[in-house]
Order: C-alpha cells, then sequence, then structure tokens
C-alpha cells in the first residue's frame, strides 16, 4: 500500500513525486476554512489510532476469558457429576480452553495471511477509507458472532467462534488498518516528515492500547458479565465507521486511484512468498571493513541470520498474551481486570521505551559516522534480546503477582529489538531496496503469528498435563538465549 511516484504529465502536471503529497494540491488560499480542515493530514490518524487501540484491547483478555469460561460450560455440559465453579480449574478444562484459544487466533493470522496483500493493493484503486470501513465492518461482525455462540452455543457449538474469527481475518482485521493508516500518512506527508508521522501514529497507538484493557475490566467488573464489553465495543465501532466513512478525508484523489487501476489493476490473491527473494543477496558493502566482513562465513549470510532472529523473536510475541492470560486466570486467579492492568502496564511501558530510550539510542547514534551506528543497532538488538530473557526467566518463577508486573516492565522494554533490527535490515541492503526487505519482514512476521499459538499453546498444555506449565515460559527464554547467540555472529 505505498504510495506510488508518478510523471507530471501523467496526472495533468501535478507534482506526485516521492517528496510531495499524492493529493491534489491547489492554491490553500483561495479555500475556504472548512475545505482546509477536510484536507486529509496526519492529525487526522491520532484519534483514529488512539480510539480503534483502546476499543480493540478493551476486549482482548475478555476474549480469552471468554473462551475459558465457555470450555468449563461445555466440559460441565458433558460431565455432569461436575457443579462446583472451581472445576473450572482441572487440567483437562485448561487444555480444552487453551486449544479454542489456539484455533482461534491461528486461523485468524491464516486468512490474514492470505488477504493482506490483496486487501493492500485495493487501497491503491479505491482509497484508504476503503480498506478501513471494509475491515471495521469484518471486526464488528467478528465480534458479532461471539455474541451469538455465547447465547447459542449448546446449538451452534463453540467452534462456531473460529467462523468469525475467519471472516474477521479475510477482510483485513486490525493488521489492515494498521497497513492503511501507514499508507495514509505515506499520502498526505512528505518524505522528510514520514518518519515523524510514523512515530506520532504509534505513539499515540500505544497510549490507546495503555487505557483500553483497563477500561474493559473495569466495564465486566462494573456490569458483572463479561459480554457488556463486546456489546459496548460493537457501539463504539459503528460509530467508528460512520466517522471513517463521512467525517475522515480520503488521502488518495481519484485521478490517481484511476491512474491506479489503468496502468496496473489488482490482481488475485498469489505470490505470498515472492518477498523473501531479497533474503539471498550479499549484504551490500559500504567501506574497507564490510568488504572484509562479505568474504566469511558470518558476513556473507547475515541477512539470513537476522531473518531467523527476527522469525524467534515473531514466533515469540504473536502469541504471548493469549498464554498469559490463561496462565494467570489459573495461577492468581486474575479476572479481565486484573488482566486488563497488565496489557495497560505493557503498553505503557513500550510506550517509554519507543518514545524515551529509543530516541535516545538514535540521539547518541547520529553523533557517531554509519558504521558506528549500525554497531549500535546491533548492540540495541542485543540488549533486547537479554531483557527478552530476563523477562520471561522472571515469568517462570514468579509466585506472587507483583513480580509478575516486575517480569512485565522488563519484559516489555525488549520492545526496542524490533526497530532495531528493522533498521539493521534495511542497513545491509540497497536504499532501492528498502521497500523490498520490509515486505519480505512483513512475510516473516505474517508466518510467525501462525505458528506461535500452535507451538506455544501446545507446549503449555504438556506443561498443564504434568503441572509445569511455566515451562512455556522457560521455552521462550530458551529460544531468545539461541537468538543471542546467532546475534553475536551480526558483524
Amino acid at each position: 500500500m505505498a504510495s506510488t511516484s508518478y510523471n507530471d504529465t501523467d496526472l495533468n502536471s501535478q507534482d506526485v513525486s516521492e517528496t510531495s503529497y499524492l493529493l491534489d494540491d491547489n492554491d490553500n488560499v483561495q479555500k475556504s476554512w472548512l475545505e482546509r480542515l477536510r484536507r486529509p493530514h496526519l492529525l487526522w490518524m491520532i484519534p483514529f489510532s488512539i480510539t480503534l487501540s483502546i476499543i480493540m484491547t478493551s476486549i482482548e483478555a475478555p476474549i480469552i476469558h471468554f473462551i475459558s469460561d465457555l470450555a468449563c460450560k461445555e466440559f460441565k455440559e458433558q460431565h455432569k457429576n461436575l457443579s462446583n465453579d472451581d472445576d473450572c480449574n482441572l487440567r483437562e478444562i485448561r487444555i480444552l480452553a487453551s486449544n479454542y484459544v489456539m484455533w482461534y487466533a491461528t486461523l485468524s493470522h491464516i486468512a490474514v495471511t492470505l488477504s493482506i496483500g490483496y486487501l493492500s493493493t485495493l487501497s491503491d484503486y479505491f482509497g484508504r477509507k476503503f480498506i478501513f470501513r471494509l475491515s471495521t465492518f469484518g471486526i464488528i461482525l467478528g465480534i458479532i458472532n461471539i455474541i451469538i455462540v455465547a447465547h447459542y452455543w449448546r446449538i451452534v457449538g463453540i467452534k462456531m467462534l473460529y467462523v468469525g474469527s475467519i471472516i474477521q481475518g479475510l477482510l483485513g482485521g486490525v493488521i489492515a488498518i494498521n497497513t492503511a493508516c501507514h499508507a495514509y500518512l505515506s499520502d498526505c506527508t512528505s518524505s522528510e516528515n514520514r518518519s515523524v508521522a510514523f512515530g506520532l501514529m504509534h505513539a499515540s497507538a500505544f497510549c490507546g492500547m495503555a487505557i483500553g484493557p483497563t477500561l474493559g475490566g473495569l466495564i465486566v467488573k462494573v456490569t458483572g458479565s463479561i459480554l457488556s464489553v463486546f456489546y459496548i465495543a460493537i457501539g463504539a465501532l459503528i460509530i467508528f465507521l460512520f466517522v471513517v466513512s463521512f467525517i475522515v478525508p480520503e488521502s488518495v484523489s481519484s485521478n490517481i486511484r484511476e491512474l491506479n487501476y489503468s496502468t496496473s489493476p489488482p490482481t488475485s490473491f498469489s505470490h505470498i512468498f515472492s518477498p523473501l527473494t531479497i533474503l539471498t543477496r550479499l549484504p551490500v558493502e559500504i567501506g574497507d571493513s564490510d568488504r572484509n566482513r562479505n568474504r566469511s562465513w558470518r558476513g556473507k549470510n547475515t541477512i539470513y541470520i537476522l531473518a531467523v532472529i527476527y522469525f524467534i523473536y515473531r514466533i515469540s510475541q504473536a502469541a504471548q498474551n493469549e498464554i498469559i492470560n490463561l496462565y494467570t486466570k489459573y495461577k492468581f486467579d486474575w479476572t479481565s481486570l486484573e488482566n486488563g492492568y497488565f496489557l495497560s502496564l505493557q503498553a505503557f511501558t513500550r510506550f517509554i521505551a519507543l518514545i524515551v530510550l529509543l530516541p535516545l539510542l538514535r540521539l547518541i547514534r547520529s553523533r557517531y559516522q554509519s558504521s558506528y551506528a549500525r554497531s549500535l543497532d546491533i548492540w540495541t538488538m542485543r540488549g533486547g534480546l537479554i531483557m527478552e530473557i530476563i523477562g520471561f526467566i522472571l515469568f517462570a518463577i514468579a509466585a506472587k503477582p507483583f513480580w509478575f508486573y516486575f517480569a512485565c516492565v522488563i519484559n516489555s522494554l525488549a520492545t526496542i529489538t524490533s526497530p532495531a533490527m528493522r533498521s539493521l535490515f534495511t542497513t545491509y541492503v540497497l536504499p532501492t531496496q528498502a521497500g523490498q526487505i520490509l515486505g519480505a519482514i512483513s512475510v516473516i512476521e505474517s508466518v510467525g503469528s501462525i505458528l506461535s499459538p500452535l507451538w506455544m499453546n501446545k507446549l503449555y498444555n504438556q506443561g498443564v498435563n504434568y503441572g509445569i506449565e511455566e515451562i512455556v515460559f522457560w521455552a521462550n527464554a530458551g529460544i531468545f538465549m539461541a537468538s543471542l547467540a546467532l546475534g553475536s555472529l551480526i558483524l
């Protein structure tokens, strides 16, 4: 969904180069204040991002608790001798709930992986608002499906939840909306200001993520019903959909959309893994030291090693919160409110890491030459991997909620790992290949998101069988140790 550059003659002599806006830039002096207000601007995406983050994270923990409660009800229906609420802590019920959560997440990730590339191209032909509307409608359908299952699960079965998960994924979900947000910002900002715009959007998203989980938990506590948060979320999303449809301006002008369609019409779902071909190329040489580096085995395989590290990072991150919600529900008897506190703390810590810690490291980097800048990215990555290891070890040994919250802070600070690795990826390719390598990263993320709930939930189930549920945290600490070892090979 990246913005496309055209020659001036293609669009009636309009300047649509990479360093300019992709909009009709008529003289603003001739426009009224209302017309100027209605122009696309990065400020439209800040409340947009905050609002959507609050809505989506408010239902994150309740969904896990809802599925767990349904699994308990289903098991009791099949075993009439169980009646006490404490029976929900039985090993068989915990494994059943874990399996439902695993397939709910996995099928959604598979559906998104199949559709995201196609939907991304459609936004160039039909506009960014088309994706906003389509994906928001898909989220609404997914939540409505949850409510239907809640009332009629004895008739339709709990596995009916998978239908809503797949529909939401095929229509893009939050991932497609996030991608469209980045494209919207690219359309209405210059290339010099684009990174700042992305940073503001990410910061606003984390603000919403710090509010949403706690808000969702409070709604459940005050109303006494876990379904109440889903009804409120539907109402909020309908309002959100109305604002997106009739108030937020479109960022891609009609003449550019027509030109996109005439020069490169949309294709079908295909070539999902084609971006990975960039990984087969040798790292670029920047100086004499790089020429010596590229002669070694480690130098020649730097991009492959980075890809493996990023894949390990992703297969740990994608299903992490689902496992934590399941684990703490039975370990500490946490409700949606306590899980909301945890997720809010996690988002707030990541927000601080991104707006304070990472910019501070970038400021230090800017004072040195590019070769040292790359070295700083390498050490930032290694530092983040070390914090991942410490965080998961603390998760595993935490006997009280306080230590689990402390582990959350350490683990969340490791969010600096991802931008450092992204920066390294772009350092080892030509500037003209930056888009290709970022596309490869997206594929790695998609595959990791699919595999993450599969292996983590299965391992958690085995831990429940043998009374060592924390084994999933030890395993994550182990794979990050392997990542750190691989990270030591990066030159």
